[in-house]
């Protein structure tokens, strides 16, 4: 490949030692302090990737964790098909600002990215790590330009380019899975390095028994609260006390159908 004539040769992001650039390369390595450097249309940006640390069969345990939890419908975990997952590193945006004193991190996806939510992980510094072209057989390639990332930030966070520290090319490792239940298929993200899964849509619980329980039992405790205001209104102090009373034994009474429908519902949603 030709290389890239003088006018357009490029600093290293660390060093500002220059770099020899050839023309399609996507990644280049300083020869002086070691940086990877991510080359967009003649700007550089550092290259990261976030070390993986869960293993594929660690994953699938945090898949079914989640899918046993709250958020899924009862019996999901035992119920659904899961494929063997993908193992990608998948690109994102990294940029880094300072707003009111204290600094702020947003990610942006630098690729088609199938399960949002991944935009609102966290990645400590201290798991970043230079990229290694050893990562390139999983790796998802960039394809989101810089400028329309920067747009992103400037339309969805009101963030202009001057306000920006330092943007870096984060590879994240990611397990995507797919997996069906009741015909319909699903897919599920779990991340490589801290084992928290992400999806978009998902067999849910469904909420209408739990409001309805909600509502039944505030009807029934307001009602029972009144006791005490009827026994004063009627004899005073004494209906007072005596509907004190009488209210402790009724909502006491009341708690138990309340607190079996719960469980029930709970048992079967």
């Amino acid at each position: 490949m030709a290389s890239v004539p003088a006018p357009a040769q490029i600093l290293c992001r660390q060093c500002s030692a220059p770099l020899p650039i050839e023309q399609g390369t996507q990644y280049v390595n300083c020869q002086y302090c070691g940086t990877t450097n991510y080359v967009e249309k003649g700007k550089l940006v550092f290259h990261y990737a976030v070390r993986t640390t869960v293993r594929e069969d660690e994953a699938l345990a945090a898949l079914r964790r989640w899918m046993a939890g709250n958020e899924t419908i009862k019996g999901l975990d035992r119920d659904a098909q899961i494929e063997r997952p993908v193992f990608q590193h998948f690109p994102m945006w990294f940029v880094r600002t300072t707003r009111d004193g204290k600094e702020k991190v947003y990610l942006e996806p630098a690729a088609a990215l199938s399960v949002s939510e991944l935009k609102h992980l966290s990645i400590p510094a201290a798991d970043l790590e230079p990229y290694d072209h050893a990562y390139d057989e999983t790796t998802v390639i960039a394809t989101v330009p810089y400028n329309a990332m920067l747009g992103w930030l400037k339309e969805e966070h009101g963030l202009e380019v001057p306000e920006i520290d330092e943007v870096s090319l984060v590879h994240l490792p990611t397990y995507v899975f797919k997996y069906g239940y009741k015909d319909r298929q699903y897919t599920a993200v779990v991340d490589g390095a801290t084992s928290e899964v992400f999806a978009n849509i998902y067999p849910s619980k469904w909420e209408a028994p739990y409001l309805a329980i909600g509502a039944a039992a505030f009807a029934a405790y307001f009602c029972a609260a009144l006791i005490p205001l009827g026994g004063y209104l009627f004899s005073g102090g004494t209906g007072l006390g005596l509907g004190v009373v009488i209210y402790a034994v009724v909502a006491a009474i009341l708690a138990i159908p309340l607190f079996s429908a719960a469980a029930t519902i709970s048992a079967k949603v």
